[in-house]
């Protein structure tokens, strides 16, 4: 992806919509500013291209994104501030706005509307002022929609930062009683995020939260029916893009909703599930008594990258020294700033740079290189149905995609040959001699030192990651066991070595350590996966993943299972029980049928055949 492809992203899907610029750009920037962007001659910021791409129904998390350190401390004071909301320390939150509002970038709207944001939490937590809360929360809509009015919904365009302004607007409003102005701020809300939001990626992170608030309202009204349709649907949404957010509550609400209904059976599922949840989240000390915690928590897949960290490990990896890297591209002392963090680099020297090294690498990334969105999407499909054992519907879209990808570039090149692979390998094509091969070949399409330069001192993008995990299963399966788990830990190693919070890269993650706990387990080593089960439930909650949890609970049920086979004593076994429980209940839930029923069948093989659940 060359830099002004995200322009052309941004310029395909405004003409595919019949969206004028004018309308676009409204309050965010000028239309100038968006016509240099679309044609590649200006490069927006992380939080002006989220707005774009967000105000296109689309998600920016299909986009990896490479941050100068001072973009990032953004992203770190925003995260710091948000903790300390979620955990009641409304004085921090305070005084790390004050700390947010002094910096320069603050004087942009985005950043205002923000400000704005944590404010009117902050008035109304530690003033108890609601009036004055909502008024806080109007001055941040009109920022960058000055003439909005909650009637006129579908005559704008929304990012999700200004719905999140306008479900925290009707939860005011419904605090003070006016229940019919926030009802209806809702279900216009809920009504446009169904037409213009058609990408789900981004849809959920939103959606749930202005159903729980509806919901809450429909239950005052004895709206009992109407209430359990609207949870049942919303959980449906939840659940097939493999998050959780919102999910505790919903499943609450909709239990309740249950109760004055003929439906027992679903009922009593519907419990469970709650209850298995919500003993996962208390037991690892999860927030959930605060008010805002809905409404601010949110699932991302967003991939950061620090660019300093990504120009000194690509360097290293590639063999360069400092002094051969910057030839006639800038001084090694600026080099050396750049690596450090202490410098950021100019948009020409970056391009250089990766240049020099063979990358092809910009500021934003797509996952494949692709200037159509709708190709994006396909390949995220593609991915669910992988995750889902649907190999045949995998094949038909990944031939498609094969159809559409420009075969000359890197990435594209490297993804085509890892899914022929693993597609072949999982269906019994191929054998695992003939898929390690297959996945090495792909590594070297864009890591050209694999097998050379360490794997945790090396730049690794999310999908580099995805192979380096099917690697290490094949070293692991053909015997080399050794060499699989420690593959794994140096790609772990790598992130836990970045000063990037491990949300940012929380698919990677999560999934190099399913496959580490596993193989750790498996290795003899129980209580070493124990330790990494419990980070990844930890990360899983934390950024509202939900598609791995189960797994991560049969894998700590196994290896608590094999300490007490050690021991020879039963010392585990409630805990066991209790795991294997939540799993078969949360799997179940997450529509992971086939997980559910391998897990009954465990527990009804190995510790109570004629126990029903």
């Amino acid at each position: 992806m060359r830099q002004n492809d995200i322009g052309k992203i941004i310029f395909t899907l405004r003409k595919h919509y019949n969206i004028s610029q004018e309308m676009l750009s409204s309050g965010l920037c000028s239309d100038a500013t968006l016509s240099r962007i679309e044609l590649g001659e200006r490069i927006p910021d992380k939080f002006l291209l989220d707005a774009l791409l967000q105000r296109l129904g689309k998600s920016p998390d299909k986009l990896e994104t490479i941050l100068s350190e001072r973009d990032y401390y953004l992203y770190v004071k925003r995260q710091a501030i948000e903790k300390a909301i979620f955990e009641h320390d409304f004085s921090l939150a305070e005084s790390e706005l004050k700390t947010y509002e002094e910096q320069k970038e603050c004087e942009e709207k985005l950043h205002q509307q923000y400000v704005y944001k944590i404010k009117s939490i902050l008035i109304e937590e530690l003033d108890s002022d609601t009036n004055e809360s909502i008024q806080c929360l109007l001055n941040a809509i009109r920022l960058t929609l000055p003439e909005f009015h909650t009637d006129t919904i579908f005559q704008y365009l929304l990012s999700i930062e200004e719905i999140y302004l306008l479900l925290m607007l009707a939860q005011a409003y419904s605090k003070i009683e006016l229940n019919q102005e926030a009802f209806h701020i809702l279900h216009n809300l809920i009504n446009y995020l169904d037409d213009k939001y058609s990408d789900e990626e981004e849809k959920v992170k939103v959606y749930p939260k202005a159903v729980y608030l509806l919901s809450k309202l429909l239950l005052i009204q004895d709206k009992y029916q109407e209430l359990v349709e609207l949870c049942l649907k919303t959980i449906d949404l939840i659940v097939s893009n493999g998050v959780i957010n919102c999910l505790l509550e919903l499943l609450q609400l909709c239990i309740i909703g249950l109760r004055h209904q003929d439906n027992q059976e679903l009922l009593t599922l519907t419990t469970h599930q709650f209850d298995s949840l919500l003993e996962l989240y208390k037991e690892y000390d999860f927030p959930l008594e605060n008010n805002y915690t809905t409404i601010f928590l949110e699932n991302t897949q967003n991939e950061l990258y620090l660019v300093n960290e990504f120009i000194k490990n690509s360097r290293v990896a590639s063999g360069l020294s400092q002094e051969m890297l910057s030839i006639e591209i800038c001084s090694p002392e600026t080099l050396s700033r750049i690596e450090s963090g202490k410098r950021a680099p100019s948009i020409k020297n970056f391009e250089s740079l990766t240049k020099r090294m063979g990358i092809n690498k910009d500021l934003y990334n797509s996952f494949l290189s692709a200037d159509l969105f709708e190709v994006l999407e396909k390949k995220r499909e593609y991915n669910k149905n992988v995750s889902l054992h649907k190999y045949n519907e995998a094949r038909i879209i990944f031939e498609e995609l094969k159809r559409e990808l420009d075969t000359t570039i890197p990435e594209n090149q490297q993804f085509i040959l890892q899914n022929q692979t693993l597609l072949d390998y999982r269906m019994k094509k191929i054998n695992a001699q003939e898929a390690l091969i297959g996945y090495e070949s792909a590594l070297r399409c864009t890591m050209k030192n694999y097998g050379i330069a360490s794997i945790k001192n090396s730049f690794i993008s999310r999908e580099t990651v995805l192979l380096l995990n099917q690697v290490a299963i094949i070293y692991y399966e053909s015997g080399y066991k050794e060499k699989g788990i420690q593959l794994l830990q140096e790609v772990l190693d790598n992130y836990y070595n970045s000063k990037v919070d491990e949300k940012y890269h929380s698919v990677g993650s999560l999934l190099t350590m399913s496959n580490l706990s596993l193989l750790l387990e498996e290795s003899g080593m129980p209580k070493e996966g124990i330790i990494i089960c419990d980070r990844a439930i930890k990360l899983s909650l934390s950024c509202g993943r939900g598609n791995m949890l189960a797994a991560f609970l049969i894998d700590k049920a196994c290896c608590l299972e094999k300490i007490d086979a050690i021991n020879k004593k039963d010392k585990n076994i409630k805990a066991r029980i209790k795991y294997l429980k939540q799993a078969f209940y949360i799997s179940g839930l997450m529509k992971d049928v086939q997980l559910s029923d391998s897990t009954k069948m465990y527990y009804s093989e190995n510790y109570n055949k004629n126990e029903i659940w």
